[in-house]
């Protein structure tokens, strides 16, 4: 049952990703962006270090061996550093409706990767699922300006630079574990981003957070921890391009934050691109594949009611 459990854990990513983005469109505007990214990922990799530690993960990480080693460095610096930092930066640019719809073109990069590298061999269905998936972003972004700015430029390198350090992961995650894996993308990025902010001479940025920055960090520090944890759990259990799809419902979730706190009804448009959304995932994951995981979800949520 681990591809069932990979898929319900790539949906719950989805949620929690999808008010990470609404909520750091937000917080990344209360301070330097990547003052900002770096606070709130060296508690995350804080916490998720505690995590791996108390679960005994030591003896592993004893035993970890040169290509494992770089592996978790690519991870660390490339998905831990870097790309957080052209995200968040960029996301301080552009709104949060078009960041997330940057951010969740994710799959199709993944999707490429995932073929080339991982020989992954999707169907017919991941094809028209593909067309669902960006029809349904195209509908809810609506009239939104997509112009292709610097910071739409920065959150789309990104995006690229996360789709590769996933393929990667997938790779480490077949003789780590999902919070050795999650612990070292974040305490190598946390490193990564420090000497950014050094370099770039914004170091004392670190000493002028405000109460209202403190606040936002501890709700993105929350949320990532839990996407972090989500999602390498995920990505161990299923596909790439399965998980990645399945992950593309974060986008939704984003607007339709950003649609009710704007104090927007929800139109026809966007309830119908929610349903492509929904669809596009489903063709691209599998009907029966997400069948299977409600059942397997059901099954472990009356379990924990019996007892």
């Amino acid at each position: 049952m681990d591809k069932e459990k990979g898929i319900v854990l790539a949906y719950l990513t989805a949620i929690v990703s999808g008010i990470s983005v609404f909520a750091n469109s937000f917080g990344v505007l209360t301070l330097e962006p990547v003052a900002y990214t770096f606070v709130k990922n060296l508690l995350v990799a804080a916490i998720l270090a505690a995590i791996a530690l108390s679960a005994g993960n030591w003896k592993e990480i004893l035993s970890i061996n040169r290509k494992q080693l770089l592996m978790l460095f690519f991870i660390g610096v490339i998905g831990g550093g870097v790309a957080f930092a052209l995200f968040f930066t960029g996301l301080s640019q552009v709104s949060g409706a078009y960041g997330s719809f940057i951010y969740r073109l994710l799959f199709l990069f993944a999707a490429a990767i995932g073929i080339v590298i991982l020989k992954e061999r999707p169907g017919w269905q991941t094809a028209a699922g593909t067309i669902l998936l960006l029809a349904g972003n195209a509908v809810l972004l609506g009239s939104e300006n997509m112009a292709l700015s610097s910071g739409a430029l920065m959150v789309l390198c990104a995006t690229v630079l996360w789709a590769a350090e996933y393929a990667v992961s997938k790779k480490a995650l077949e003789g780590l574990s999902a919070t050795t894996v999650a612990s070292a993308r974040m305490g190598i990025g946390a490193m990564v981003l420090l000497g950014l902010l050094v370099a770039q001479g914004k170091a004392g940025a670190l000493l002028s957070i405000s109460s209202a920055s403190f606040v936002w960090i501890a709700i993105a520090t929350g949320l990532l921890a839990m996407f972090t944890t989500l999602w390498y759990s995920a990505l161990k259990s299923t596909t790439l391009t399965a998980a990645t799809a399945a992950f593309a419902l974060g986008g939704p979730i984003s607007s339709f934050l950003s649609f009710a706190f704007a104090g927007k009804a929800l139109a026809l448009a966007q309830a119908g691109g929610l349903l492509l959304l929904a669809a596009g995932a489903v063709f691209v994951v599998g009907a029966g594949q997400t069948l299977l995981a409600a059942n397997w979800l059901k099954g472990k949520a009356l379990a924990v009611l019996r007892a």
